[in-house]
């Protein structure tokens, strides 16, 4: 071998070690969560999944007050950010329509943001809605069930799902160990995936759902 095809095979073999000593490198420690639980959103802007695209921002906000377990107060009406995982219309040639949320920023007093990783646990009808005759009132509905939550590191207080419990119309009370689609016809969830065999899924302004949350902080 001449001079220059030594040369050239000990730079291919020192690369080599490199790449190899790179890809050996340990992953970045996944930070551990801070608390968990579930609390109760409302819909601001309509969810439509023949509109919304992998990737698109999203935003809800909270349906009443709570404490999380360090104590801080969440006020009614804080904003809970995140993006559409995935989207899919029965209109477009697929099989039934989808929609998955994930949502990564809850923000809270005086402009602070925590880091948060949820999904959707359960959904209800807005709470002006009467509920349907005929229809179970407790415990999930024959579409499915969500990624199940108990709540763990945030309590719920003075929120308007306890008023529910109050009104003389027959309203469906949120219940944050709730699972599942409650009252609304031709919906499913199932491992936070929303699914349906209508054109669309489409969650309209008031629609309400139970968000299952790890707190990162």
């Amino acid at each position: 071998m001449n001079r220059f095809g030594i040369t050239l095979a000990s730079v291919l073999l020192e690369a080599t070690v490199c790449i190899g000593q790179a890809s050996s490198a340990p992953a970045p420690p996944t930070p551990a969560a801070i608390g968990h639980g579930a609390f109760p959103v409302r819909v601001t802007k309509t969810l439509d999944s023949s509109k919304l695209r992998e990737g698109d921002a999203i935003e809800v906000e909270t349906a009443g007050s709570f404490k999380l377990a360090d104590g801080t107060l969440v006020i009614e009406g804080s904003k809970l950010e995140g993006k559409v995982v995935s989207s899919k219309s029965r209109s477009k040639g697929d099989a039934h329509s989808e929609l998955t949320l994930n949502f990564d920023k809850l923000n809270i007093a005086k402009g602070k943001q925590l880091s948060v990783k949820g999904t959707v646990q359960a959904v209800f009808p807005p709470a002006e809605e009467p509920m349907a005759p005929n229809m179970a009132t407790a415990g999930t509905s024959a579409g499915g069930s969500g990624a199940g939550g108990s709540p763990g590191g945030v309590g719920l207080t003075n929120t308007k799902a306890s008023a529910d419990t109050q009104s003389s119309a027959p309203q469906r009370v949120m219940n944050p160990n709730a699972t599942g689609v409650q009252g609304m016809h031709d919906l499913q969830l199932e491992n936070g995936v929303l699914s349906s065999n209508g054109k669309q899924v489409k969650l309209g302004s008031g629609v309400r759902m139970v968000v299952h949350v790890d707190i990162f902080g």
